[in-house]
């Protein structure tokens, strides 16, 4: 390789290079935001997400197991349990084989006010009454499965937690016919 040769694929590599770095890096697209805001019933609701816990899904099995291991100490339930993030609701050696899942959590003020978490069911409120074979093409479009249907204008879908599902709420949305597209929420309850 001649001398000339070298210099010229040096520069091209240094200014391929350099325009790779400058480029600002994007977000995973996975990345939760830090709030959300969907209309449901007419009314905008804004939640804000708390990165310090997340939720966990836990099935009766695995709760039932937990009480077995632990005498129940521990205080884990059926359904969602908020955990700070980054530590383990059960010791590895307790592990189901079930996967879990593990999704984001919401409050209704930053840093303040109950858990929310969005369990992965979309309601959807049609303008007009919807077959089956329609159901079914907006599920297969929009990745999700049908759960209920209430009526032939109200139907909920399945999928997955977390922000993820306002997204393809909002997919749905743009649906035709589609009155009204929005993640369910599940709210922290406590007793005092």
């Amino acid at each position: 390789m001649s001398q000339k040769f070298k210099s010229i694929v040096l520069i091209y590599l240094s200014i391929l290079g350099s325009g790779v770095f400058s480029v600002p890096l994007e977000a995973d697209p996975k990345d939760p935001p830090n709030s959300i805001t969907f209309v449901e019933g007419g009314v905008t609701k804004t939640f804000y997400r708390n990165p310090n816990v997340v939720a966990e899904f836990v099935d009766q099995k695995q709760a039932q197991d937990n009480q077995q291991n632990l005498q129940g100490k521990k205080g884990i339930k059926t359904g969602w349990n908020v955990r700070p993030t980054g530590k383990e609701l059960f010791a590895k050696s307790s592990k189901s084989t079930t996967a879990t899942k593990v999704t984001e959590v919401y409050s209704t003020a930053v840093g303040m006010g109950p858990h929310i978490v969005l369990p992965g069911i979309l309601i959807v409120t049609f303008s007009s009454d919807q077959s089956h074979e329609t159901l079914e093409r907006i599920a297969k479009k929009h990745g999700v499965q049908i759960q209920n249907k209430f009526s032939l204008r109200l139907v909920s879908f399945q999928t997955e937690p977390g922000f993820v599902s306002l997204e393809k709420a909002n997919g749905i949305l743009s649906e035709p016919n589609v009155l009204e597209a929005y993640p369910d929420t599940a709210v922290e309850k406590s007793l005092k």
